[in-house]
């Protein structure tokens, strides 16, 4: 009986070690409320549509390496339509909830170049 007891009590403390981290369950926090094109914009297009085969230097289908020609398919609307909207791009995979975020703050905000 002592052991069945002992047993139990034992039963009833493991489960209260175990924690799960925040970030691990949720992913990192995202704060979309604060957003640059140089601190948060130009990274994620860097990281996900500057690549040789589609929009680096000299890419196949057309440059998004200067502010400028980014705010150039923003201004007719491509941009929006194609991330934002339609959600095909960037072709290697989706953004993140936070970068979609972050994206769609600066566009309402009228992208500025800051």
């Amino acid at each position: 009986m002592r052991a069945l007891l002992l047993l139990a009590a034992l039963a009833l403390l493991f489960p209260g070690c175990y924690y799960d981290n925040e970030e691990d369950l949720y992913g990192p926090s995202c704060d979309a409320s604060v957003f640059t094109y140089s601190g948060q914009i130009e990274p994620i297009i860097a990281a996900n549509c500057q690549l040789p085969a589609c929009h680096g230097i000299n890419g196949e289908n057309g440059e998004l390496v200067t502010y400028e020609q980014v705010k150039a398919v923003v201004d007719d609307g491509t941009f929006r339509q194609a991330v934002i909207v339609e959600k095909r791009m960037p072709d290697g995979g989706a953004l993140t909830n936070c970068e979609l975020t972050l994206i769609e703050n600066w566009l309402n905000a009228g992208a500025p170049n800051n």
